[in-house]
């Protein structure tokens, strides 16, 4: 080697292990994650090796496939499946040279064909710490030269080396994250099931909250019932086809008669044959439902895959009322590990579904006291405020905006929706365009949506009441403004207590828009030309009052998108209930459809716009029924 070449070789190397410290710093600090940082790894080994093409591919356990997380060039490919002793093959060779594979990998690499000819691919470098195989990086065509020295091969082993311990430190960091969360969803599950007050949706939401919980893949509630003393199911997920008792139509309500159940040892045991002549039913599973009953502690069970609950591996807790009395049993299934394989679960699982389930009691029994009390006058009168509430809430006309056309529709599916839109003009500069699909239906909708309409006007009062010669910065504003209605509903205490939303703030001045998405589906912009794209398709935060706001940037944070409208351009904002309004056949009206209406009316005036969007969607339904609300704001520069 030359003295000019090792002199630029040793160069790009310190260069290359500075970038590398930094981004190791980076990771550590929880500012980033592999798959962001990825970009960059690749890029370090491609200049540090003078290789033309490559990508970073990471291994996913749980379906046995690899993912391109990066490629040089960018590209879109599909997941490349991996057998078991392909993995184990991969795991014991340092590179794979596509032209001279071995024989027990040339099947992977003909998965991987789209890869290897978009890349030129001429090395596979499994990535691996020890015995655990986390992914693959690929190097393309050698610059100025036909193979790697032998120091650059060495270097490339510390390369994929420094990539493995990244991948395993961010999937270490997201095993961390995912137990901080399941403590903080127990924390949030009690106020959010206590609020449910329908025995149904309460039943429901407490078997999702477990299987949540417990990382389990099956769960179910059984209650007694008080005067026929039998354990019957009220949810189970996912969904039985339970036997009946022998009554016509009563096809989904599975009881079992708790004198007849032997409660004698549940655990780990096989099922044994019935023996009707003694009238006990002699089942693992059975045995185990009637010991919690019996004992008032939890039980664990091995049974066959057939089992009441889907599930082999099994736990059940007592569900108790106020008074220490059980009301029933909650069951969990199948707690799935990483890498998809499934255990049995801890005494720590015990202790965090106890806790859990000392909760859903008290859930349960205030569900089951509010139905026995609830009316049917009352609950007419509920209907008929909630009515009023929304009235107020939906503008009946739109203001005019300079230079632009606005039209709006609202729809509920039913009496009383959960949809919000709405034009508002702005004190100083500008316009605000709101639209919102608040969760849920009924008296709590209405009100979860005028706290969202009351917090959304006060802020943008506040926001504008500024001395005029101090910068504004928009951006930061409608950022600020959405973690200010995101912990105003999270506070709210309202049934669900989430909405998506979707505010854009118009300058006509300047025919800028500046948009931000919580949640909601992306609107649609059609140019005048009429191509077409997604506003806030590829940011956007979590819904409004789902998290509080410290839990924000830990999952999705908020951002802003600006786009700049020109004459003839359309902007078209709706919820759901436009794009999944289902036909009579089962079929979805969806995105495309929406794309092609727009388009196809885009020279039309904004309410003309809308009537025909409208039109389409009722057209597209026809006999079936609504699905949801349906809303629609349109907007047009002329």
């Amino acid at each position: 080697m030359n003295p000019n070449a090792a002199e630029e070789t040793i160069q790009r190397l310190i260069f290359s292990l500075s970038e590398l410290e930094q981004l190791g710093k980076t990771l550590i600090s929880g500012h980033s994650n592999f798959n962001v940082s990825s970009k960059t790894y690749l890029r370090i080994t491609l200049g540090t090796l003078q290789v033309t093409r490559g990508a970073i591919l990471r291994f996913h356990p749980t379906g046995n496939h690899l993912t391109v997380v990066t490629s040089t060039p960018d590209g879109v490919f599909s997941p490349i499946p991996i057998e078991p002793d392909e993995v184990a093959s991969l795991l014991q060779l340092p590179s794979i040279e596509s032209a001279c594979p071995p024989a027990s990998l040339e099947a992977f690499l003909k998965r991987g064909a789209q890869l290897e000819r978009s890349i030129d691919t001429r090395l596979w470098i499994p990535l691996k710490i020890q015995d655990e195989f986390l992914g693959i990086i690929t190097l393309g065509e050698l610059f100025g030269r036909a193979e790697l020295e032998t120091w650059e091969k060495e270097l490339l082993t510390t390369l994929a080396h420094q990539i493995s311990i990244a991948i395993a430190y961010s999937q270490m960091v997201e095993g961390i994250q995912g137990e901080k969360f399941r403590l903080f969803m127990l924390a949030e599950s009690a106020p959010q099931i206590c609020q449910l007050l329908e025995p149904e949706a309460a039943a429901e939401q407490v078997v999702h909250q477990a299987v949540s919980l417990l990382d389990a893949n099956a769960g179910g509630l059984m209650l007694i019932h008080p005067q026929r003393h039998e354990l019957e199911m009220h949810y189970a997920f996912p969904e039985i086809e339970a036997p009946n008792n022998g009554e016509p139509g009563d096809d989904k309500t599975f009881a079992i008669p708790l004198p007849e159940v032997e409660a004698s040892t549940p655990g780990n045991t096989a099922p044994v044959a019935n023996t009707p002549q003694s009238g006990v039913i002699a089942d693992p599973v059975l045995e185990m439902l009637a010991g919690v009953v019996k004992e008032g502690k939890t039980f664990h069970c091995v049974a066959a895959a057939n089992t009441l609950f889907s599930g082999t591996h099994l736990m059940a807790v007592p569900i108790q009322g106020r008074n220490n009395d059980i009301l029933g049993v909650l069951v969990v299934g199948d707690k799935e590990e990483r890498g998809g394989r499934i255990t049995a679960f801890t005494d720590e699982d015990a202790i965090l579904l106890d806790s859990f389930a000392k909760q859903a009691g008290v859930a349960i029994e205030n569900a089951h006291l509010h139905q026995e009390a609830l009316e049917a006058r009352q609950l007419q009168a509920e209907m008929e405020e909630a009515q009023k509430i929304q009235v107020n809430l939906i503008p009946d006309r739109l203001p005019d905006i300079p230079g632009y056309e606005v039209a709006g529709h609202y729809e509920p599916r039913g009496a009383v929706g959960g949809d919000y839109f709405d034009c508002i003009e702005l004190p100083t500069d500008g316009w605000g365009l709101a639209i919102a699909d608040v969760s849920g239906k009924g008296m709590q909708a209405a009100l979860l949506m005028a706290t969202l309409r009351a917090g959304l006007l006060s802020e943008l009062s506040s926001g504008n009441a500024r001395v005029e010669s101090e910068p504004r910065n928009i951006k930061k504003e409608l950022i600020d403004m959405a973690l200010t209605l995101n912990s105003l509903l999270h506070v709210s205490g309202t049934e669900e207590k989430y909405a998506t939303f979707f505010y854009s703030h118009l300058n006509p001045e300047t025919d800028m828009l500046t948009t931000l998405n919580a949640g909601h589906n992306p609107p649609l912009i059609v140019r005048s030309d009429g191509s077409c794209a997604w506003l806030g398709e590829d940011i956007g935060g979590l819904p409004l009052g789902m998290f509080p706001n410290d839990m924000v940037p830990l999952i999705a944070e908020y951002e802003t998108e600006q786009v700049k409208l020109a004459s003839g351009d359309v902007v078209v904002f709706y919820t759901d209930g436009v794009t999944e309004t289902v036909n009579v056949d089962d079929e979805y009206y969806e995105e495309e459809r929406l794309e092609q209406v727009a388009k196809a009316c885009r020279d039309t005036e904004a309410s003309d716009i809308c009537k025909g969007v409208y039109d389409a969607v009722m057209a597209f339904q026809g006999e079936a029924d609504q699905f949801d609300d349906l809303t629609l704001l349109v907007l047009r520069k002329k």
